[in-house]
């Protein structure tokens, strides 16, 4: 295919938004929502963890965790997983990102690298608050606004304290909307647009913790998600309409969850604006893994060999989706939802059993396991989770012989 005819891709990714998020401020969000009006609306996505670098591997490879092998924040992604940069770089696009990231571990206030020939601009920043040398955000802010840098900032941070002060956060939610993060974005990535193809990455931050490390809950942020809002038109108003848009969420804004796989912690929006203006609300569970076989097909992209996640322009959405968490410091647990009915297992040397009817208890607040009245529900959705994690096995290596 000739290079000038192929699309622009941009990917838009909020550090932690549910889709629940976006329903309630949608009053505050007039770019958001019209973006989700001229789109694929998946009403219906699912991150397949509640912990970002895991359900970020994931989408940038089109591999469950079981595959890749990111199975909690702070694991690197293995060297052989190709991540979407790489691959559209490979193909001859032009790459870039613009703030946040979170791929592997950015403790003690450490910079986070791009692989070698994965992006060709790397405006990194983890968010407002993370204090390493390499923040392009706080070298901007530095830089526009010496004064308030100073009051936030009057030292530099021991990597061995990151906990952030009350007056760091106070002082940074002070600064007005021009000076925000999420404005930055918006700036850079009006500067890396063009030449085409391109594939850019945004990297919005929205949660309460504003990027800084040890936050093992990120509530919303409802500023900085009008901020972002703010950012978003800026950048669509700046693209080149020949350009594929896609929208979603690292995870669910966790701070409001009652449990680590709550929907509010993994059910993330998602949407998917083509250039032929084609838009509908899409029914039907689906994975964010699957955005990298989109797009891959959406730009007649060759994608790499090991992939799981399917193309949801060609596909009819699976019907389930399974998240899971394996941190180290909690039990281990697997969810598996057919959009009504949802299952938690909390793993261990005795398992204990979660069923919730979605439809009528949206909040999960009512356990129906050891209803004897469910039990046949309960026995049914335990046989579909088996199921499910049979389909997403890694079968990706070719077989050369019959035995």
């Amino acid at each position: 295919m000739n290079t000038v005819t192929r699309p622009n891709v941009l990917m838009v990714v909020f550090d932690s938004l549910s889709a629940h998020d976006v329903r309630l401020h949608a009053a505050d969000l007039p770019t958001l929502c019209a973006l989700f009006d001229r789109s694929l609306n998946f009403s219906d996505a699912y991150a397949p963890c509640p912990e970002s670098s895991s359900a970020r591997a994931s989408l940038f490879t089109g591999l469950d965790m079981a595959a890749h092998g990111v199975w909690t924040d702070g694991v690197a992604l293995p060297n052989r997983d190709k991540t979407m940069p790489e691959v559209f770089a490979q193909n001859g696009y032009h790459t870039w990102l613009v703030g946040r990231r979170h791929l592997t571990g950015v403790s003690h206030w450490t910079t986070e690298h791009a692989r070698a020939n994965e992006y060709d601009h790397f405006d990194w920043a983890h968010g407002a608050l993370h204090r390493s040398r390499q923040n392009a955000y706080l070298m901007w802010l530095q830089k526009t606004a010496p004064a308030a840098y100073a009051r936030i900032f009057p030292q530099q941070a021991n990597p061995d304290a990151t906990t952030i002060p009350q007056a760091q956060y106070d002082a940074m939610t002070a600064l007005p909307d021009e000076l925000s993060f999420n404005t930055w974005v918006a700036q850079q990535a009006c500067v890396r647009i063009g030449p085409a193809p391109f594939f850019g990455l945004i990297g919005f931050v929205v949660g309460q913790s504003m990027g800084a490390t040890g936050a093992s809950h990120d509530a919303l942020d409802p500023r900085a998600l009008r901020q972002a809002d703010a950012a978003l038109d800026v950048i669509l108003n700046a693209l080149p309409k020949n350009t594929v848009v896609v929208l979603t969420a690292g995870r669910g804004s966790t701070g409001g969850a009652t449990s680590p796989l709550n929907e509010a912690a993994v059910n993330v929006p998602l949407a998917l604006c083509l250039p032929d203006g084609a838009a509908s609300e899409v029914s039907g569970l689906v994975s964010t893994m699957d955005v990298a076989p989109t797009l891959y097909a959406a730009a007649q992209v060759r994608p790499p060999q090991r992939l799981q996640g399917q193309c949801l322009i060609a596909n009819e959405p699976r019907g389930w989706a399974l998240s899971r968490l394996r941190r180290p410091d909690q039990p281990h647990q697997t969810a598996f939802t057919d959009a009504r009915w949802k299952l938690v297992i909390t793993h261990g040397a005795t398992k204990f059993f979660c069923l919730f009817d979605l439809s009528n208890d949206p909040n999960e607040a009512h356990n129906l396991a050891d209803d004897p009245a469910h039990q046949g529900k309960l026995e049914e959705m335990m046989d579909q989770m088996i199921d499910a994690r049979v389909a997403l096995e890694d079968r990706t290596e070719p077989r050369i012989a019959n035995f």
